[in-house]
């Protein structure tokens, strides 16, 4: 059976708060297979413009076969979007970010992205460079191993495994999705399937310092907005939508200051919330796609710039 190649989650709700002028300039900085990328250009006006960016080449190569128009598509991480910039000085109406990996790379053995199948031990965005995951499984010392799974995994039993993980690679190199799972099986059978779930997921992040280019990304997308412009993310887990909560919250409702003295709450203001909580998927989504179950939406409108 032919898997679609990733199904895009809450994606009227995205597309709709995103955007707000058909004849604008939206940017999809994780146009993974076009999902949400394709609804924006169902509304977009002649002179709408779609920018998608992606640091995974099959990504990109899946949306120019199935968009269609004319979108400006760049293989590029969404770290580096401040640099459209240069080509849309005055700045763009919404930047929409669906973080996470997408289901071609979780159902591609050969990226290693899921410990359901067997395939090379992976787990890059962008295969054309980089350490893999064996490679880093095979570098880091038993406590920074310890440290990683605790932190990005949020594994209550990152000792254990890193001690499990640390015995069974002096014995042999562990290089493939199904000799980790084994570990892993071993060294916490109880909890073995949400064990493998946490200890990917972490080694996924640091393998593409995932957080480090979200924080940037938040950034730079912030910053490329006109005024009216607006930011929507998807977070799928509790680490990158508290780091998305945070940014956000601090253009929001930026911190008051020390002194007690009469001020103006709003002069540091530089944005408006669109959710006051988190969208989440409808029980029917979640039966359609159960990968969206942890998904979070939140939205935020400039409107002053930072300076």
């Amino acid at each position: 059976m032919n898997r679609p190649y990733h199904e895009p989650v809450l994606a009227l709700e995205a597309v709709n708060l995103l955007m707000t002028d058909a004849s604008g300039i939206y940017v999809d900085a994780t146009v993974g297979g076009g999902g949400h990328a394709a609804l924006v250009i169902d509304r977009l006006a002649p002179a709408g413009i779609l920018v998608g960016l992606d640091r995974d080449a099959d990504a990109i190569a899946q949306s120019r076969a199935v968009l269609p128009g004319s979108p400006l598509l760049y293989q590029t991480p969404f770290s580096e979007i401040s640099g459209l910039a240069n080509q849309f000085p005055d700045g763009v109406e919404g930047v929409l970010m669906d973080l996470g990996i997408s289901s071609h790379q979780i159902d591609t053995p050969g990226r290693g992205f899921s410990h359901r199948f067997a395939g090379p031990l992976d787990l890059r965005m962008d295969p054309s460079h980089g350490e893999t995951a064996a490679d880093l499984l095979g570098r880091l010392a038993e406590l920074d191993l310890t440290r990683l799974l605790r932190e990005y995994g949020e594994e209550p039993q990152a000792r254990r495994i890193a001690n499990f993980i640390a015995k069974a690679r002096g014995e042999a190199p562990i290089r493939t999705t199904d000799a980790l799972e084994r570990v892993i099986g071993n060294a916490v059978p109880a909890t073995r399937v949400k064990s493998l779930a946490r200890v990917f997921q972490a080694l996924r992040i640091a393998v593409n310092g995932e957080l480090d280019e979200l924080e940037a990304g938040l950034r730079g997308a912030f910053r490329l907005l006109r005024i009216g412009g607006r930011l929507v993310v998807i977070s799928y887990h509790s680490l990158e939508d508290r780091i998305v909560k945070q940014f956000m919250a601090s253009l929001v409702s930026p911190p008051l200051p020390s002194i007690r003295i009469p001020v103006d709450l709003d002069a540091g203001r530089v944005a408006r919330a669109l959710t006051k909580k988190p969208v989440v998927p409808g029980q029917t989504e979640i039966e359609r796609n159960p990968r969206s179950r942890s998904a979070k939406l939140r939205a935020i409108e400039k409107i002053k710039s930072e300076e």
